[in-house]
């Protein structure tokens, strides 16, 4: 943002206008020092599957041809996904379209009492939200949802083009856009061999846990190119609305260094792995893993119900590419 400084792995820095406007709104003491969790430059895809792993809502301006997504998470767990055009690389100083989410109770409140303050432009929005901007800073529009506990701040260098963003209703949650992509084809039965030649077809790894005893190979997948491999029980028929233990498959460019990069976010535990392998999870969702390979443009989530049961088959080394 334009008057925040860059944000960078390991670096101690002070988060100044875009922090500073919060304790406006709010009242909370934000003047400390803010340390960087993570930084990395991610597709729209790994900014889904990141904000899946942290487990809470993460706003953005929806998919935009033609740019990357740099994502910040700070260590007091706020969190930006700033648009960076082709050629620019994350930590970059320049301004570009940012949106900030912030956690904390009573966020709708706290943003619909400040929008009634002197000085205060309300935007119209859709649905119950409450927007507004400074009219010494109409660059940074603020926004708050019913029953959500984050405040939204959305930066963009033309005031112009924030204040119709927010008006047109495109702030909205990371997963709200994961059923464009998430709509997979036909489940089929499968086995070890139909699993290598999809994955020689495809020209790319497609993972797995290895053949398990009385287990049927369930698989699927979606448009974006993401494969996922079902574990179903004896006695579960193929396609069925049935949590059963599973692999996914996404094709993701510097999957490694972006996991790695959410493996550092608040609230993640780490998997110890053999080979330079990342894996980890969050608390809030420990049914689900996510692990990178050094090397491999591929990011593998390993789903199982039980509680535990991702993260042992994880951490003994079973997630294989289907040709090994």
């Amino acid at each position: 943002m334009s008057a925040r400084p860059s944000i960078r792995v390991g670096i101690v820095v002070t988060v100044a206008v875009i922090a500073g406007a919060v304790i406006w709104l709010t009242g909370r003491n934000d003047g400390k020092k803010t340390a960087a969790s993570s930084t990395a430059n991610v597709s729209a895809q790994s900014l889904r599957a990141l904000t899946a792993a942290i487990g809470r809502p993460i706003y953005w301006a929806g998919p935009q041809g033609g740019v990357s997504y740099e994502f910040t998470e700070t260590s007091d767990r706020r969190a930006y996904v700033r648009y960076l055009p082709a050629g620019v690389h994350a930590g970059s100083t320049k301004p570009f379209l940012t949106v900030g989410s912030y956690q904390f109770a009573n966020a709708y409140q706290a943003t619909a009492d400040a929008a009634r303050r002197p000085g205060a432009v309300t935007v119209p929005v859709k649905g119950d939200a409450v927007a507004f901007y400074s009219k010494t800073r109409p660059t940074n529009v603020y926004m708050a949802f019913p029953r959500e506990n984050v405040q939204v701040e959305v930066f963009d260098p033309s005031a112009a083009k924030l204040h119709r963003l927010v008006r047109d209703g495109l702030i909205v949650p990371v997963s709200a856009n994961a059923r464009a992509v998430a709509v997979q084809t036909q489940p089929v039965r499968s086995s070890p061999a139909g699993l290598k030649r999809l994955a020689g077809h495809l020209s790319r790894p497609v993972f797995w846990l290895g053949a398990m005893h009385r287990r049927t190979l369930e698989l699927s997948r979606s448009p974006d190119g993401r494969v996922y491999v079902r574990y179903l029980p004896a006695g579960v028929a193929v396609g069925a609305r049935r949590p059963a233990l599973s692999v996914g498959s996404y094709p993701l460019a510097s999957a490694f260094a972006a996991t790695k990069a959410a493996a550092r976010a608040a609230g993640t535990v780490r998997i110890r792995m053999p080979g330079g392998a990342i894996a980890f999870y969050a608390k809030a969702r420990p049914t689900n893993v996510y692990v990178a390979f050094p090397g491999v443009d591929e990011q593998v989530e390993v789903y199982d119900p039980s509680g535990g049961g991702a993260q042992r088959l994880v951490a003994a080394g079973r997630v294989v590419p289907v040709s090994s």
